[in-house]
């Protein structure tokens, strides 16, 4: 699927694909968009297209809608960032305890959200203290100076962030030092700076 509307709940360009318990491909399914029809409790394919493989040639069944049934809910469709941003902490762990037990594969996408929002007040406390220990330090290039390193520092601290995320995220790196490590960093950098910034 390419793209999806979680407030229409509209998913596009839907593609199924069904194997058999030899992992061959059975069928495959190809749809301009699917939409789960509440009233009737039933998937709607529009442009629906059906291939399916036989021993020596290819079925292939067309037709402009099909309401039929899969074995997955409609949230399952849902992008994985959407799902994280749109729960309250409360409701993501309990969605994070689900997906724990059906054993979703992106578990740790959802795990590094639960704890962002946990260090994103750490890491502004940080951040904050670091642009106080530059800003307080009279050099010779002046403001200027001072503004230019403030930002090259914020741009490693979110290089540093996206890069632990992505470990966590494709890697199996944990969420929680993930999270962690960036901060610890840049906290020692903040002391270090702001005890500068007092001699």
């Amino acid at each position: 699927m390419s793209s999806f509307d979680p407030e229409r709940q509209v998913g596009y360009n839907f593609t199924y694909e069904h194997f058999d318990k030899n992992e061959k491909l059975s069928y495959k399914i190809n749809a301009a968009n699917i939409r789960w029809v509440e009233k009737d409790s039933v998937y709607r394919l529009t442009s629906y297209t059906k291939r399916k493989m036989m021993e020596d040639y290819e079925y292939v069944e067309t037709k402009r809608r099909l309401d039929t049934l899969f074995n997955f809910r409609i949230d399952d469709l849902t992008p994985v960032s959407y799902i994280a941003d749109t729960k309250n902490l409360f409701e993501l762990n309990t969605f994070i305890e689900s997906q724990k037990r059906k054993g979703a594969s992106n578990i740790n996408t959802y795990i590094l959200v639960k704890y962002k929002r946990w260090a994103l007040p750490i890491a502004a406390f940080i951040l904050t203290i670091i642009a106080v220990a530059v800003s307080s330090v009279k050099r010779r290039g002046g403001m200027g100076y001072s503004l230019l390193l403030g930002i090259a520092l914020g741009l490693v601290y979110i290089f540093f962030d996206r890069i632990f995320g992505t470990m966590a995220e494709q890697s199996g790196f944990s969420p929680l030092l993930a999270v962690t490590i960036p901060n610890v960093i840049f906290c020692i950098l903040g002391i270090y700076l702001l005890q500068k910034a007092k001699r």
